[in-house]
């Protein structure tokens, strides 16, 4: 089960499904996906004019669809960026403090029965949540058991999202690097930790309480989720 599964299958509870993607780069997940409204956000999409034309063609939820070629700040502080959404997906920079802004953001246009998904939640060991602000300076840190996998610390958001805010419900689907998903609602379980605890967190932290700080669970509970959602 992969992220492009879980994003079209919420979209499918849509009537009218409308999609963000942060971080797209190639296309490969959003090209794929099949909404009504699409909207696709990178400061450099990697791929070509034909490539784009080409999945026109396969996908026609992709002749409608909206490209901003910009930084995910300078979208959100558009006029574009304030469109409502369904479901937003957050692939961008791999850090703490930019993906927290992004789902910051993303809850002001998120709908009352929207979901947020990120990636990179659950990275599998200490290289790859190495934390700079790109993958090229992981590995130029010649990092003790780096394998190519980036995730930065992006699942110090969850842990922010999950222990510090009451009025969201957020866990980690423990599949594809882990799927983090956000939804508004009184959270069903609550960590009580202050912004500052969390700014101090290390993989150490994850590692030893991993399933706790990210609310992990078996990709199967998103059959349960799925139910939940309207």
């Amino acid at each position: 089960m992969l992220r492009t599964d879980i994003i079209q299958a919420l979209l499918n509870k849509k009537r009218f499904p409308s999609y963000l993607e942060i971080g797209v780069e190639h296309g490969q997940n959003f090209f794929l996906i099949k909404g009504a409204v699409k909207a696709a956000v990178d400061p450099h999409f990697d791929y070509s004019f034909t490539e784009r034309l080409r999945w026109m063609r396969k996908n026609p939820s992709n002749l409608t669809a909206r490209y901003y070629e910009v930084t995910s700040d300078e979208y959100f502080a558009s006029a574009a960026g304030s469109k409502k959404m369904d479901i937003v997906f957050i692939d961008g920079l791999h850090t703490y403090e930019q993906s927290l802004r992004d789902v910051l953001h993303a809850l002001d246009i998120l709908k009352n029965n929207g979901v947020i998904i990120m990636h990179d939640c659950n990275p599998p060991h200490k290289a790859a949540a190495h934390p700079t602000k790109t993958k090229e300076e992981a590995v130029g840190a010649h990092l003790p058991g780096w394998t190519g996998e980036w995730c930065g610390d992006v699942w110090k958001t969850i842990s922010y999202v999950r222990g510090t805010r009451k009025d969201l419900r957020a866990f980690v689907l423990d599949t594809d690097y882990g799927l983090g998903i956000i939804t508004k609602g009184e959270a069903q379980e609550y960590l009580n930790l202050s912004v500052l605890q969390v700014d101090a967190m290390t993989y150490d932290d994850l590692a030893n309480d991993r399933e706790n700080l990210l609310g992990l669970k078996a990709k199967g509970y998103f059959y349960d989720f799925l139910r939940t959602i309207c």
